[in-house]
């Protein structure tokens, strides 16, 4: 029998009607039923938008002896850009990390758990990309809830950076001299360091680094572009390489260790090509500067005394650790030196560490720590432990920020029961002192009881020169990932 022409309609209906038929019963009753289920779901379960998804989320559970704290949300782009105004306003300090997290620390087995997500962020090379990935937007907030952060330290932090963005000079640079017209009568405590914009501009764009802004990438991009850009102007080249000294004076190696740190941090959260030259050159200075019998730093060239401090070390050593995670050139020779010059004033085999001689002071032993820690010595060293037992033992102290962004460094790198307790004390206190009111709301200047200034090194550096290691401090969640849990992944490859 010959088949009639269908039209493409017909033709298609009755494809569809031959397939209809070949199911049987038991197959309409199937496909009715399953069409059932769907409608079934869609009317159970709510649909969320992508918009309200949220980082960051602070709740509570009411209890009998804890009293219920208010819901503080903030947004995923208002964490990173640095866009919330929560430190003006009175906010509870929860601890985030009891909350649900991606992170999991375990304070007595010293262990951090990574989930894949971060895992994979991070990257195999846990040792060394860990240290600037931590920054990046999907990992801050993870490791600020794992860490033991809270929304008001972020909103401390966030305060912190719009304070310095306020306070940066037409030519991209900052000054410890920092008070400007529109400053009045607030922003007072100017340092007496007004002829090294150098190291002040090399802290400031530490702290803007430290948050994950570049000057490619973040709200803060045109910040730390002008200020990267102030650098290369005043950058001197000579047979040693690039110096950034800024001057003669005591002052003159710190200028250069701090601008080398935010040189080889800038490039290294950026991979610009255009840093890489500069820094190495910045970083070959600090090789060649070191003395070659002793292997300290002081405040020159070479000093002919050939003395080190253990101060001018700390942050040659620093700039040196952030070249190497960068990916630059660090002779093994310069941090054997190194080690040897801390040897020269270490007592009790590396526990405490002197300025110029052995002596057991707070806070060259935590200058001296994370030297060492950075160096190689492993976390779990019996000299680091009882060290560490020292700096927890003391707490921080109110009167000494140095001292004190030194030891929070080297007590989240060694993690355990040590740190959390000094990170809620720590924490605490830089988020009630910050100031509140005014032009210098965002930024600090630590009193004491009566109202005098009486860190050793606020009425040099001022008010500037606090407000950066506070909010340094207070980035230490995310700026570095802890080496305990670096050298724990090491151990499992």
């Amino acid at each position: 029998m010959t088949r009639p022409d269908l039209s493409p309609s017909d033709r298609t209906g009755g494809r569809w009607q031959l397939q209809f038929d070949a199911l049987g019963g038991w197959g309409i009753s199937l496909v009715v039923h399953t069409m059932l289920l769907l409608l079934l779901a869609l009317v159970v379960l709510p649909i969320v938008p992508a918009e309200q998804e949220r980082i960051l989320t602070v709740s509570t559970v009411e209890n009998d002896s804890e009293p219920v704290v208010d819901v503080v949300e903030i947004q995923p782009q208002e964490i990173i850009e640095g866009s919330t105004s929560i430190a003006a306003e009175a906010v509870d300090a929860v601890n985030l990390a009891e909350t649900p997290s991606p992170v999991t620390v375990n304070v007595d087995r010293k262990s951090l758990s990574l989930p894949p997500s971060l895992a994979e962020l991070l990257g195999p090379e846990v040792d060394r990309q860990s240290d600037f990935a931590g920054r990046s937007e999907a990992a801050r907030a993870a490791l600020v809830r794992g860490f033991g952060g809270t929304t008001a330290s972020e909103a401390a932090v966030t305060s912190g950076l719009r304070w310095l963005a306020e306070h940066q000079n037409a030519d991209g640079s900052w000054n410890f001299a920092h008070s400007r017209e529109e400053c009045q009568e607030d922003c007072t405590g100017d340092g007496l360091l007004d002829n090294r914009p150098v190291a002040a501009t090399s802290m400031a764009l530490l702290c803007f680094l430290g948050a994950g802004h570049t000057h490619e990438e973040g709200k803060y991009r045109r910040v730390v572009r002008d200020g990267v850009r102030y650098l290369m102007r005043r950058r001197e080249f000579s047979e040693y390489g690039i110096d950034f000294r800024n001057g003669a004076g005591t002052s003159a190696m710190y200028s250069h260790g701090l601008a080398t740190i935010a040189l080889c941090e800038a490039y290294g959260l950026s991979g610009d090509a255009l840093l890489k030259r500069p820094a190495q050159l910045a970083v070959n200075f600090i090789v060649n500067a070191q003395d070659p019998a002793i292997g300290g730093w002081r405040y020159q060239f070479r000093p002919p005394d050939a003395v080190g401090d253990t101060s001018v070390v700390g942050w040659q050593v620093m700039a040196l650790a952030s070249a190497r995670i960068a990916g630059l050139d660090v002779p093994r020779k310069s941090r054997q030196r190194a080690m040897r010059f801390l040897d020269s004033v270490q007592l009790e085999d590396g526990v405490y560490y002197g300025y110029v001689k052995p002596q057991r002071k707070a806070s060259t032993t935590a200058i001296g720590l994370l030297c060492r820690l950075y160096l190689g010595w492993a976390t779990d060293r019996p000299a680091v432990h009882r060290g560490v037992e020292f700096l927890a033992g003391r707490g921080p102290d109110r009167n000494n920020m140095y001292y004190n962004y030194y030891a929070t460094q080297v007590l989240h790198h060694t993690g355990g029961e040590a740190w959390v307790r000094w990170n809620e004390s720590m924490r605490a206190w830089l988020v009630r002192t910050q100031e509140r009111d005014g032009h210098a709301a965002g930024s600090w200047r630590i009193r004491n009881g009566t109202g005098s200034l009486r860190d050793p090194h606020a009425k040099t550096g001022g008010r500037l020169y606090i407000t950066c290691l506070a909010i340094l401090t207070l980035e230490v969640y995310y700026r570095h990932l802890p080496l305990y849990q670096r050298q724990s992944v090491q151990a499992e490859m």
